[in-house]
């Protein structure tokens, strides 16, 4: 009786990071031009007089950047693509859209 074999443990987590190959790659493209948009708006938001609208855009870039990071640590957790919360599964089609999301819509909408 023949058996089929089951993928090691490492054949698994290779083609895990395989499958998000892809969201890792948008995620580090996000990330970058978060830095870069940041730090423009930090140069115009001291530039002769503090501007309010370039210091809030800096802090929104900022926080973006922390959920791209968190996402990044998901991806190597092995957890990246599961809601935070309740640990379903992220419609393909919302990491698509916000590669950082880190709940299910009906989480998200819980927490807003």
């Amino acid at each position: 009786m023949a058996t089929v074999p089951t993928p090691s443990r490492k054949a698994a987590r290779t083609s895990s990071a395989e499958r998000w190959a892809r969201f890792r790659s948008m995620l580090e493209e996000q990330r970058a031009e978060c830095v870069r948009q940041r730090e423009l708006a930090l140069v115009d938001a001291v530039a002769s007089l503090p501007d309010p609208v370039a210091m809030a855009r800096g802090a929104q870039l900022l926080r973006t950047t922390e959920e791209i990071d968190a996402a990044l640590a998901r991806l190597e957790a092995g957890t990246y693509g599961r809601c935070v919360s309740c640990a379903t599964g992220i419609p393909l089609e919302r990491l698509e859209v916000r590669p950082s999301a880190a709940r299910c819509v009906t989480c998200q909408q819980r927490a807003a």
